[in-house]
Order: C-alpha cells, then structure tokens, then sequence
C-alpha cells in the first residue's frame, strides 16, 4: 500500500485570538465605525470592519448592515473544500451580496440615499489570511519588529501619492482624505481587491478605518505594536493615540493574533 497521502505535509490551522473595537472618537456624536469579529466560525474564522458615509445616520447603517451581511454569509458558507479558491469565491460573492442590499436600501429610503461604507475583511485560513478591501480602511501586519500595511487605499489622495504628486505626510492632511474611490453599496456593482498575507506563528494582522491612520502615522502604530502588549492592552491603546492625537473621527479597529500551538 502507497504511503503517500499518510506522509503528506499537514496544514496547520492556527488559533486566533480577536479583539475589535469602534469608539465615537472625540469629535462626532454618533459612530459609523462598525466592527465584528468571529474567531471561532466555520469554516474560516474571520473579521469585519466598516466605515461609513452618507447622511444623516445613514452611514451607521451601511456600516452595520456591512458588517452583519458579511459575518452571516461567510459564516454560511459551505464547508466543502475550505481552501483559498472556495474562499475567495465566497468572499466575492458575500461582498457582492453585500452591495446589492445596501445599494437597494439606499434607493428605497430617502434618508439613506448616498449611503455606502468602506470595508476590509479578513478570512483566516491554514496558512495565510485572506482579505478583501474597498475604501481606504486599512489592513496592517505586525511581524519581526515591522509594520507593513497590507491593503492599498481606494482613494483620490491615494492616486495623488502613487502619481508621485503628494507625499504622505501631506495626504493626511489634504481636504480631499475622504473621498474614497471604491466603496460598499454606492454603485450597483462593486470591484473587491482580494490580497493575502502568509501566516506565520506570532503575526498579529490588524484592520483599522482612518480614524485611526489619519491621527496616527505608521511609525507611531508602529512604535505601539513593538511596547508587545496584549491584545486586551494594544487595543485602547491603539484607541487612546487617536483621540490624543485629536480624535476627530470614529475610530475602528480590530486585532488578530496567530497562535499555531506546539
């Protein structure tokens, strides 16, 4: 007898610890930050972040109905074959899925015409974790001392820094930060970026809205993530910089951390 698929590498999956967190910040009265996290879905766990926009409350409902979709899709997603194909498939279509309805209730409610939301998900697989963004919230990764931002912010000012016409320092502070390219629910259909990051044991991958990238650049995040606190204290103290630093949007933020055992 072969004993070939005996002594095939196994995948491992890793454990994943989730925090998340959505404060109003210092200067709005109400939060269009929504989180959700589901560390221990099947057959991925995974996490969500939204950041919305519109009129009055409407971008707490795009951003709520964002983050409920999407958890409930992708947590109903079928188990058979829970590789990456299955699951970038299945993130497009939850995203898809996702648009349709915040796009058909912006047309039905006149208080939500305009509304629409940034999004950045997070699927944990085996051996990377995959991400699907639109808008300018942020997906980093925290590895060997550094931080590099994973996702590439659907933006104007973005395309001005690409262009080589704005530096990043300036981008932060132009009056064009918020006028996003891509976004959830504006438009009938919708263009998800999917990206990945290999896993490694120790990573911690953190999704945040620009509440928090606009108050605190990345060498500041950067300086945080290396004190290596906890989740528990990375957290607030993530939250606290923001509002320190101003606090003049909602701030979001979500926290992984792999942990791959013996």
């Amino acid at each position: 007898m072969s004993s070939s698929a005996s002594s095939a590498p196994s995948r491992v999956w890793p454990a994943v610890r989730m925090l998340a967190r959505a404060d109003v910040g210092l200067k709005r009265l109400n939060n269009e930050d929504a989180v959700g996290v589901c560390p221990e879905a099947s057959p991925w766990p995974l996490a969500v972040l939204a950041d919305g926009m519109g009129g009055y409350k409407a971008g707490e409902v795009a951003s709520g109905m964002a983050v409920d979709l999407l958890t409930a899709a992708l947590q109903r997603a079928s188990l058979t074959g829970a590789g990456e194909h299955v699951a970038r498939c299945e993130l497009i279509d939850a995203l898809d899925m996702a648009n349709t309805a915040i796009y058909a209730a912006a047309q039905f409610s006149p208080s939500c015409q305009g509304m629409g939301t940034t999004v950045v998900v997070a699927l944990v697989l085996p051996e990377q974790v995959l991400l699907a963004h639109l808008g300018d919230s942020r997906a980093y990764a925290w590895r060997d001392g550094r931080l590099l931002r994973i996702t590439h912010d659907h933006s104007l000012v973005q395309q001005d820094i690409d262009a080589g016409r704005m530096t990043e320092d300036e981008a932060r502070t132009s009056r064009m930060s918020h006028l996003v390219t891509r976004a959830l629910g504006v438009e009938p259909e919708v263009e998800t970026e999917l990206s990945q990051w290999p896993l490694h044991p120790g990573d911690r991958i953190m999704l945040c809205s620009d509440g928090l990238t606009d108050m605190v650049d990345d060498a500041a995040l950067a300086a945080l993530f290396a004190r290596q606190l906890p989740l528990d204290e990375l957290l607030p103290s993530l939250i606290a910089a923001a509002n320190e630093s101003g606090g003049k949007d909602n701030i979001g933020v979500v926290l992984m951390e792999a942990d791959f055992g013996c």
